[in-house]
């Protein structure tokens, strides 16, 4: 396996996808498995991701900081979500906010779960947003809905997210197969490029487990990184 840097100029093609495989003990087993992102054999249960607010463990580990936050995807989608207030801002990242801030900081993740539902609840917004919701990169920020729902939560904070090296002068236009150009960002799971004046986005899930071939190179797998 091999580390892709998701910046500069790159010139992929991407190939079959198998099973993403899994970790064990330190050692990476890969998996020939048809069925992707992972198949049901290398799939990990993970009880934290499906919480609400009761500990579906023997013991409970979440014992640390949590944060509730409010976050806004162009032009005005809201959500509220909730992570380890030590990873909030590789969290918004992850997930391609443009703007957020938190509600509530709270002991541990079970009790961050109940006030995550319950400012859902209350505020009427969900805790998830659609990739294809996120993909509206050319679109301006509603910075009136934004200072409304701040001022309605009793917000006073907010961090502000910038994830490309220039203004995007189009929508990006969407590719499957290929990696090919000068990355200009990348915004969650969004990779932009620009080849010839013209901007594409490529959907990074659509690597996972994915053989990459370089032009006029072989093939290889890779784990990414964006810096």
């Amino acid at each position: 396996m091999e580390l892709l840097l998701l910046s500069g100029s790159l010139s992929l093609g991407i190939g079959r996808r198998t099973c993403i495989g899994t970790w064990q003990a330190g050692v990476y087993r890969p998996c020939d498995s048809e069925e992707v992102p992972v198949c049901g054999s290398c799939q990990e249960f993970n009880a934290c991701a499906i919480c609400t607010g009761t500990c579906l463990k023997d013991e409970k580990t979440c014992l640390e900081e949590h944060a509730v936050y409010v976050a806004m995807f162009r032009p005005d989608i809201f959500k509220i979500g909730v992570t380890k207030a030590s990873r909030l801002d590789d969290r918004l990242r992850e997930q391609g906010a443009d703007v957020a801030a938190v509600a509530d900081y709270v002991a541990d993740g079970e009790l961050a779960r109940r006030r995550e539902r319950e400012l859902q609840k209350r505020y009427g917004i969900k805790g998830t947003v659609r990739h294809s919701q996120k993909m509206l990169v050319d679109t301006e920020l509603d910075w009136a809905a934004w200072d409304a729902m701040k001022a309605k939560m009793d917000i006073d904070d907010e961090t502000k997210l910038r994830y490309f090296d220039l203004p995007l002068w189009m929508r990006p236009l969407q590719v499957k197969n290929m990696l090919l150009g000068r990355v200009i960002g990348v915004k969650g799971r969004l990779v932009v490029l620009e080849k010839d004046a013209t901007l594409y986005g490529f959907d990074l899930n659509d690597i996972l487990g994915a053989e990459v071939l370089p032009i006029g190179s072989s093939k290889r797998q890779i784990s990414l990184r964006t810096s």
